[in-house]
């Protein structure tokens, strides 16, 4: 695992909503490490291959990209072009096979919103944009923290091979992250339900007699 620490000149990513976030070091070396598994590299000399590449990438963004925000294209662009030139060519097709496959599924997935009038079903494509944007008005997120949950949720439904996901469940995914990650607040209050009038009378009798 490579630790960097942020140094003065931080590289900003622009993501393709327009929007940007602060590059993040292990997620381009799991993108790396992931590719490698996929074309049989042994496990073990996976993560020192992937931190080698990443060091490379990284210090390239560092030197060309240290004011302007490097478009997120761009940088899958220049993985592909480091992974092909150190003798890496599986895993580079690897990683764009797995990019092609998810690009598919985000465009054929839709997501169902019943309408309040009559409660039909209104379909829209998947919008990983709009729930960013739900996630930060909704819960008071900050930008990256709303992509990481944003990230998972569209992870779990597109795993799940689905093709038509209701606004309903992408609000419980959403609500089971941010309770995974201490992101919804309140959720660690625990409050005991109140024993109804038979339940109390059963405790009474099971402790008369242990045996019933």
């Amino acid at each position: 695992m490579i630790n960097r620490r942020p140094d003065a000149n931080t590289i900003r990513v622009r993501k393709r909503d327009g929007s940007t976030e602060a590059f993040v070091m292990p997620k381009l070396l799991h993108c790396i490490q992931e590719g490698l598994i996929a074309c049989g590299e042994p496990f073990g000399l996976d993560i020192t291959a992937a931190g080698g590449l990443a060091e490379a990438v990284y210090d390239y963004l560092r030197a060309s990209f240290s004011e302007a925000p490097v478009p997120s294209r761009h940088l899958v662009e220049l993985v592909d072009l480091v992974l092909t030139q150190t003798g890496h060519t599986a895993a580079s097709m690897a990683i764009r096979q797995h990019a092609a496959i998810r690009d598919q599924q985000r465009r054929k997935l839709m997501v169902a919103t019943p309408r309040p009038a009559d409660g039909r079903f209104v379909h829209r494509r998947w919008s990983k944009t709009l729930l960013v944007q739900h996630l930060r008005r909704r819960h008071q997120l900050d930008a990256p923290a709303s992509r990481m949950i944003a990230g998972r949720v569209e992870h779990l439904i597109l795993n799940c091979g689905l093709k038509t996901a209701t606004s309903g469940l992408v609000r419980e995914l959403a609500r089971s992250e941010l309770l995974a990650w201490g992101l919804l607040p309140g959720a660690l209050v625990v409050k005991k339900a109140p024993r109804s009038r038979n339940s109390r009378r059963v405790a009474d009798i099971q402790q008369e007699n242990p045996r019933a």
